[in-house]
């Protein structure tokens, strides 16, 4: 079956007795097999309600976050005016988060239930796009379009990598991020396929703004479009150029807007940062990311909280030369070829380029599974690709099962491993004992609760920048003080030499923590920012009534 791209011939404008082909017997079986499998994929995160929170959850979640605990409904517009979180400005994200606490309160179970609404959108987000791309992209194979795509969101689903944006309550955003990225890519197909009314580039470019608020890699989504119009400039030639060359002006403007909001606001947080290392040292580094990332996409596992892009040999140069080159070959083929591989190579990589830290933002590491939340996508369109080419339900379904089965083994692993905080920390300190935020972690949440302080200060020597094990050494004696100076105060003993001493401890650790970010503008490996960034919270939360403290010693 073909259908035609001249206005008018579209199949919204069809004559009512007009109807698409039937499906055979065998694949209607394929769709009602996927669909089981959906509903199973999606039963693989239903644990995730029963989690604790964890880590930057109490940041952005109001138990120290008054504006999205406390703001009433009348002052909703403060949402736009600053951020809602001592990092980011995210107002899409956080006016979630502030309907959760007027809803339900603080149960925890409520926020995990919300993600896993996003991620259920999610999945009906992508598989719209999916169908939408294969009836403009595989007009051939129009009458399966909808089976296709099902069996592609069967495989997005299961993904081992979506685990930590579905199950960390901090990582909404991405699940936000990417579920109006899709949204928009969506709505625009269907506007390619129906003449490009004003409503469909309308509604994308609102969806495109919405994801840019949600999260700022929300931005990346605008390469993926800029493709979609151009693969559709030679395949619809009865649209106007004009109105196309408005379109990709119009989601460009967006993002421009979007970007210089970020990056003021970043400024004023501190969530972007200085740094310099040199333009071989940068590339060196953006080139491990794209490995580590590309490694993480096709091979999930093992699966972790931190991946030490530096933990690899040279072979992330060919790694990378590989990408590149599959990036290249894409865009030809975009231009001349309908297909859709092309299109899903631009969706793994788009969202990469934010992560390459050729501009510094604050990251929990430098290579994280929820960043390849849009990435999965792209993937998996590569995927509907490939089993339309095959043509046969059977060997499709076949080919689902191979895929989808030993990955929703390792996402049940993975969620039951998200089920208690420590415990995860745990595991990373396990897998990878060497790692600055793995023994970062070890420190501050295993030996410091249970006064192991001789074992963390040696533990945390062993940390491989000196400024960042300075630093580190010097909180873990700032706590051993302030321990013993409580302790006095509960034995009703004279504190004055044990405040002195905690005073200097402090201050000792506050010079350190300042002396190490200075080291920062020339770090090549940026996730010690990250280790950096802990510690100055942990100060803030353990040791704010210090200037009280420590005034008669000032």
């Amino acid at each position: 079956m073909t259908i035609d791209l001249v206005p008018g011939n579209s199949p919204r404008d069809r004559p009512p007795c007009v109807r698409e082909p039937e499906l055979n017997p065998q694949w209607r079986m394929l769709r009602t097999s996927t669909a089981l499998l959906l509903v199973c994929g999606f039963c693989l995160f239903l644990p995730t309600i029963f989690h604790e929170l964890f880590a930057d959850d109490e940041i952005y979640l109001a138990y120290t976050n008054r504006m999205i605990r406390q703001l009433p409904w009348t002052e909703l517009h403060q949402f736009l005016v600053k951020p809602g979180n001592p990092w980011e400005y995210l107002p899409v994200r956080d006016f979630t988060y502030w309907l959760d606490f007027r809803l339900f309160g603080d149960e925890p179970a409520t926020f995990h239930v919300t993600n896993l609404v996003w991620y259920s959108f999610s999945a009906a987000s992508f598989c719209w796009l999916a169908r939408e791309l294969v009836l403009f992209f595989r007009p051939a194979w129009a009458a399966q379009a909808g089976v296709l795509a099902m069996c592609g969101t069967v495989l997005f689903v299961v993904h081992p990598a979506h685990v930590e944006a579905a199950a960390w309550v901090a990582a909404r955003k991405d699940l936000m991020a990417g579920t109006l990225g899709f949204l928009s890519a969506a709505a625009l197909v269907q506007g390619m396929r129906t003449s490009w009314p004003a409503r469909n580039v309308l509604l994308a470019a609102a969806l495109l703004l919405l994801a840019c608020f949600s999260k700022a890699a929300g931005m990346t989504q605008v390469m993926f479009l800029t493709a979609l119009i151009a693969a559709a400039w030679r395949h619809c030639p009865g649209i106007p150029a004009t109105r196309k060359l408005v379109t990709l002006l119009l989601l460009w403007a967006l993002v421009v807007f979007a970007a210089f909001v970020h990056m003021k606001i970043g400024e004023t947080t501190g969530i972007r940062i200085e740094n310099h290392p040199g333009f071989l040292v940068s590339t060196e580094r953006a080139s491990r990311i794209f490995a580590a990332l590309a490694r993480l996409l096709l091979w999930p596992y093992p699966l972790g909280l931190y991946h030490d892009v530096y933990d690899a040999g040279n072979w992330h140069w060919l790694a990378t030369a590989g990408g590149l080159l599959l990036v290249m070959l894409a865009a030809g083929a975009i231009f001349f070829r309908r297909t859709l591989w092309p299109l899903g190579v631009v969706l793994i990589v788009a969202p990469w380029t934010v992560y390459l830290q050729f501009i510094p933002f604050t990251t929990w590491s430098m290579a994280s599974e929820r960043f390849l939340f849009v990435s999965v996508g792209g993937l998996t369109l590569i995927l509907v690709d490939l089993m339309g080419r095959l043509a046969q339900p059977r060997t499709i379904l076949a080919v689902v099962l191979l895929i989808a089965v030993p990955m929703g083994m390792l996402t049940w692993n993975r969620v039951n491993e998200w089920e208690l905080g420590y415990r995860l920390l745990a595991m990373e300190y396990e897998r990878q004992p060497g790692f600055h935020n793995a023994i970062r972690d070890q420190v501050l949440h295993v030996l410091l609760p249970q006064r192991q302080y001789a074992e963390a200060e040696a533990l945390a020597e062993g940390i491989p920048r000196d400024y960042a094990a300075a630093a580190l050494v010097a909180f873990v004696r700032a706590e051993h003080v302030l321990t013993a100076r409580n302790d006095d105060v509960g034995e009703g003993l004279a504190i004055s030499d044990s405040t002195h001493s905690y005073c200097l401890a402090i201050a000792s650790a506050r010079q350190a923590l300042s002396a190490a970010f200075s080291q920062i503008v020339s770090e090549r490996d940026l996730s010690y920012n990250n280790l950096l960034r802990s510690l100055e919270r942990q100060i803030e939360l353990r040791h704010a009534n210090v200037a009280l403290s420590c005034a008669p010693h000032g």
